[in-house]
């Protein structure tokens, strides 16, 4: 089986295929140009920064993030986690929770129930099948690491909070519920993912 992923010349002819289908893209696209191919690593670490990323702000994350490297000296595998332990994680800003979720995914890949190496290899529903069968970890998780960490170009994550409130600032529609907007992405098909971070691209540039 043939898996597509996305480069920075597959997000932008995207960029413009959708941009002629959906004007209030195309006014995004205008603004902003092609938004970037930000990617991650398909690592734990990763993971783990997904996992710090659940319901707190990016800077928080990241914050706690830079802390937990650190305390893995930069090198982040099952045993440095294991090593420094739930009271580690809890001191440098891990929550209780996270900290049970961190440790829990670090016993899985070292005892080999999950082997993150053979995502890449996975359908998008086979990799999202791995990765919600691990404690703590739900859609929303696999949805970023499909996007992030696998560059797949046609994921929807409708439980990302700043990618809703996107949608509802283009269209200027308060959607009803979340079947209303997924209903809203099906026109995006093939490229759900690129229209994604156009949509994060603008909330952004909202932001600042």
């Amino acid at each position: 089986m043939s898996i597509e992923t996305l480069d920075k010349q597959a997000v932008a002819s995207a960029a413009k295929t959708l941009a002629r289908r959906d004007p209030n893209l195309a006014k995004v696209l205008r603004q902003h140009g092609p938004p970037p191919l930000w990617k991650r690593p398909a690592t734990l670490s990763t993971f783990v920064r997904i996992i710090l990323e659940q319901q707190v702000s990016l800077a928080s994350a990241k914050s706690t993030f830079d802390k937990f490297c650190t305390a893995c000296n930069d090198n982040v595998t099952p045993q440095a986690i294991i090593e420094v332990g739930d009271a580690g994680l809890r001191g440098i800003g891990f929550s209780r929770q996270k900290a049970r979720y961190s440790l829990s995914l670090a016993e899985d890949v070292a005892e080999r129930r999950f082997q993150i190496g053979r995502l890449r290899h996975l359908s998008d529903e086979a990799v999202r099948q791995q990765i919600t069968s691990r404690l703590g970890m739900g859609d929303w998780t696999a949805d970023v690491f499909l996007i992030m960490g696998l560059l797949r170009p046609d994921v929807f994550p409708i439980g990302d909070l700043a990618l809703v409130n996107g949608i509802k600032t283009i269209d200027a529609v308060a959607y009803a519920d979340r079947q209303a907007i997924l209903d809203r992405a099906e026109s995006w098909r093939p490229y759900r993912s690129v229209a994604t971070r156009m949509i994060w691209q603008d909330y952004l540039s909202r932001r600042k």
